[in-house]
């Protein structure tokens, strides 16, 4: 797999799960066109970007996000495991990840109003000579 079909394939599972937000919800939805790469291992990386959506005004984050956590496991395969905490800010998160491939998604209120997507494709490996920083 390529960085380009790896970065593709998370971006479209990012824009399935703001699909489970209600349209009536959604103001707009801000999908950022370049992430950066991580490391996986030692040989391996996978991209990761953010995406933000807007929810109209006085729209629960916390509720939101805990309806579509719910209905985030349809979307995936029984090799990912669905999970929530609080945050730092107290803000609750949900997550959907797969620790065979490395892939996930971490979901919930931003700033007031708005709910981030941060996203994480499957572990792959650059081409040799390949520069993993920057922009992707």
């Amino acid at each position: 797999m390529t960085w380009q079909d790896a970065k593709a394939a998370a971006q479209a599972k990012t824009l399935e799960i703001v699909a489970l937000i209600p349209a009536g919800d959604v103001v707009a939805v801000d999908q950022h066109e370049t992430g950066t790469l991580f490391s996986c291992d030692d040989r391996r990386h996978r991209w990761t970007g953010i995406t933000y959506v807007t929810l109209v005004p006085g729209a629960d984050a916390e509720a939101t996000t805990r309806k579509v956590e719910a209905r985030v496991a349809d979307l995936f395969s029984d090799e990912f495991e669905v999970a929530n905490y609080r945050g730092i800010t107290d803000e609750y998160v949900a997550t959907v990840d797969s620790p065979m491939t490395g892939e996930g998604y971490l979901f919930g209120e931003d700033e007031p109003g708005t709910i981030s997507i941060d996203s994480w494709s499957v572990c792959f490996t650059l081409p040799e000579g390949m520069y993993p920083g920057g922009s992707f």
